[in-house]
């Protein structure tokens, strides 16, 4: 069986008949759930203003390239939410506000929406509806749907350009050490990143179709946003 995505217990699909009364509500704490997690999932398209203030990298699993939020110095702790649950950031991930919902396939033809069936915001008395006495889709729900699947389409565009990168060889793993001003260091290895020196090495037929691609965007903010370790480490729990 595979193993749950990050934050979910349980999935359920939505089902107009099972699920006819459910409302989702907000949560008192919105990212309160994250607030154990040092590394989020990051898409391609969030690049450019998650570099603003997080370092992205890259982790490869199993032959997969996927990039991600660099958001703690240590596991089990994220300097980006607050003891209310709110994000002190200028850009809360995408992975976070799917949650509680994400895509599911029954086949390739056929999508569903799914939910954590372990999300305290889902039940039958407070929220928003997601679907009508006649069990069709509520605007929420409508908006649910309409967010997942741009998250699907971004998540697909996002393998496509990691193996990209990876085909080019342009990965280097790197060690990474984080310094708070209280001189407390957290050091972490099997990261990986993008080699300058392999990126500026590339035939000028590579960067054109790179470019082409829209992948020259994505990767400088990558490699922007490594100055952000420091300013990492400044962030108060």
């Amino acid at each position: 069986m595979a193993p749950l995505p990050l934050f979910y217990s349980s999935i359920t699909v939505l089902d107009r008949n099972q699920h006819r009364e459910a409302r989702i509500s907000s949560a008192d704490k919105p990212y309160g759930f994250a607030a154990g997690a040092h590394v989020l999932p990051a898409l391609m398209p969030e690049f450019a203003i998650g570099c603003r203030d997080m370092p992205i990298l890259f982790l490869e699993e199993s032959g997969v390239v996927s990039p991600l939020f660099m958001v703690g110095m240590r596991p089990g702790e994220s300097r980006f939410v607050d003891p209310d649950g709110r994000w002190r950031g200028q850009h809360p991930p995408a992975y976070l506000r799917r949650y509680p919902f994400v895509g599911g396939e029954v086949s390739a033809e056929q999508q569903v929406i799914c939910v954590d069936g372990g999300f305290a915001g889902l039940q039958n008395e407070q929220g928003e509806r997601l679907f009508s006495e006649e069990g069709e889709p509520t605007e929420a729900l409508q908006r649910i749907i309409a967010f997942v699947g741009e998250y699907s389409d971004a998540a697909k565009a996002t393998a496509a350009f990691t193996a990209e990168l990876k085909a080019l060889d342009l990965f280097q793993t790197i060690n990474i050490e984080i310094r708070s001003p209280d001189r407390a260091t957290s050091n972490f290895s099997g990261f990986a990143a993008v080699s300058e020196e392999r990126l500026n090495a590339l035939p000028d037929e590579t960067w054109l179709d790179l470019r082409r691609k829209g992948y020259l965007a994505p990767i400088h903010a990558h490699l922007i946003s490594l100055m952000n370790f420091a300013l990492l480490g400044e962030r108060p729990q």
